[in-house]
């Protein structure tokens, strides 16, 4: 670091041609940059610099070396405005995953949006159920549901997610609403990736294992099947809303909604976080507030 610092005060020296401009360019004090260059003069074996009352020139040999260090200071300039300009507009490729009816049709139609301002970004989503790893796999960003377990990664809520238990009003004339959770075990549930819903409780919140003859990693398929009658399902309220109005679908047990869900933007880090990882989740977030996610 001593090096670097004596080099960058010659190139400095140079350019500004004199100590005093220097030290008001680098913000430091005349006889600090006094000291680096007789130290620089000295661990090289040269006189770099020909001083009089009037002006500083270089020598032969000091000339040589501003020519090599000029490069190297530059570069090392540019390098930093590279990463600043990389913090502050997204460009780049953005990796991210998500999962469901959620992806489809709010991260999906948002981050069309986004790349469509940003034309120097490539946004690549994939699109699975399974538990990623960021780092290892290569992604910027993950968009989750439910509740997140420990993790050494960084979560910022998008939306609040409400899980919604409904049936068709066919099915609920033929087998009656459950007045309890304990109720459940008599209906058919129809079941997503887990065998259990979340329920909110005088407790706090709890988990009750449920059995079904329909079974579906797919939030789309499970409402088709409540739609045709075919049991109790638990969804996302965003999936249930326009059945829910309409009446196709009816809410039961309304009181034992848990609020503890939502859906995150997951990262690996807050720290010098990206600009096209940053921005985005901003984006997101704006874009699920404006379009009633």
């Amino acid at each position: 670091m001593a090096k670097w610092e004596e080099s960058e005060i010659f190139v400095s020296v140079v350019k500004h041609g004199g100590f005093s401009a220097a030290a008001e360019k680098m913000g430091v004090s005349k006889s600090h940059v006094s000291r680096q260059i007789s130290q620089l003069e000295n661990r090289l074996g040269a006189q770099l610099l020909q001083r009089t009352t009037r002006k500083v020139t270089t020598t032969e040999v000091g000339q040589a070396y501003f020519l090599r260090a000029k490069e190297l200071v530059e570069g090392l300039e540019d390098a930093e405005k590279a990463v600043m300009d990389l913090q502050a507009t997204p460009r780049g490729n953005l990796k991210m995953t998500v999962a469901g009816g959620f992806g489809e049709d709010f991260v999906a139609p948002a981050a069309a949006e986004f790349m469509s301002q940003n034309p120097e970004l490539n946004i690549d989503i994939d699109f699975t159920n399974r538990t990623v790893d960021l780092i290892a796999e290569g992604y910027d960003l993950a968009i989750r549901a439910g509740v997140l377990s420990d993790s050494t990664l960084i979560a910022r809520r998008i939306v609040s997610r409400s899980l919604c238990i409904c049936a068709s009003p066919d099915y609920l004339a033929r087998k009656g609403k459950p007045e309890s959770i304990q109720g459940l075990s008599r209906h058919n549930c129809l079941l997503g990736t887990l065998p259990t819903w979340r329920f909110r409780s005088s407790s706090g919140h709890s988990e009750q294992r449920l059995e079904g003859r329909w079974r579906s990693n797919n939030g789309r398929a499970l409402l088709s099947a409540a739609r045709q009658g075919l049991g109790l399902v638990q969804l996302p309220e965003f999936y249930v809303r326009r059945d829910l109005a309409e009446g196709t679908l009816v809410e039961v047990l309304k009181e034992f909604q848990p609020t503890d869900t939502g859906v995150w933007a997951v990262y690996p880090s807050n720290r010098h976080l990206s600009a096209k990882v940053r921005l985005f989740v901003e984006f997101l977030v704006n874009y699920c507030r404006e379009h009633n996610a």
